[in-house]
């Protein structure tokens, strides 16, 4: 586990800035750029690229009652870059996302959505809503895959999105974000920046691989199957 004070401490030896005697309280424009900035941009980067393991990344059970929209929890970011995103079980088959409000209101005018469930993502960060066509009943679960705004747990073990504490721990690799603070403050500062940034990308790219396991193919397995398929053998022998 590694503390926050200690990746923001490696970052500053790296771009030569004297670190505070508490990087929670400092108040220097050279220390709050990094904290406040770099930091904070680097966060949210690896956020919205990566899905990463809870407790970054959660499910939410919906329950439906009969209505169109449903507000989704106030720690949602986005959805997991995953077509069972967004699951339902009563039919046993992934929602459609429709990302368009004419598309929507379409799709509601045609009144025919058969055994399809359309679903469409508004709002906005800590206010964000999902509203679904046909309106979910009240015998409907519907399993949503999504990724948190949490970076950071607590010496508590309380996660969160806030630095708050000298004894909070980051939640994301240590070296990515050292790698993405330092490339932003050596960029702002006209330096060169590409080596730093390359590292960073190339970090990323690795933690993508690692998360997502890499997609093989065996004689010997059938492969990837999603679960109404399991319904039907893949071998139906002749009579």
């Amino acid at each position: 586990m590694t503390l926050i004070t200690d990746v923001l401490t490696r970052a500053a030896r790296q771009t030569s800035v004297t670190a505070p005697a508490s990087w929670l309280t400092a108040t220097s424009d050279e220390h709050r750029e990094i904290r406040d900035d770099f930091l904070l941009e680097t966060v949210d980067d690896v956020l919205e690229r990566l899905d990463l393991p809870s407790p970054i990344g959660a499910k939410y059970t919906l329950t439906g009652d009969g209505s169109e929209t449903y507000a989704l929890p106030s720690q949602f970011k986005r959805l997991q870059r995953d077509r069972l995103a967004v699951y339902d079980n009563l039919l046993d088959r992934p929602c459609v996302p429709v990302t368009e409000d004419g598309e929507y209101t379409s799709i509601k005018d045609l009144g025919a959505a058969g055994i399809t469930r359309y679903y469409k993502l508004t709002g906005y960060e800590g206010n964000w809503s999902i509203s679904f066509y046909d309106e979910p009943s009240a015998s409907v679960t519907i399993d949503i895959h999504y990724v948190t705004t949490y970076w950071k747990v607590s010496s508590g073990g309380t996660v969160g999105s806030e630095f708050t504490d000298p004894g909070d721990v980051i939640l994301l690799p240590r070296r990515l974000v050292e790698s993405g603070i330092v490339w932003r403050w050596r960029e702002r500062k006209g330096l060169d920046y590409q080596a730093k940034y390359m590292e960073y990308e190339a970090q990323i790219a690795r933690l993508s691989n690692d998360v997502r396991g890499r997609r093989v193919v065996r004689f010997a397995d059938p492969g990837e199957r999603v679960r109404w398929q399991s319904l039907v053998p893949s071998f139906i022998p002749e009579a």
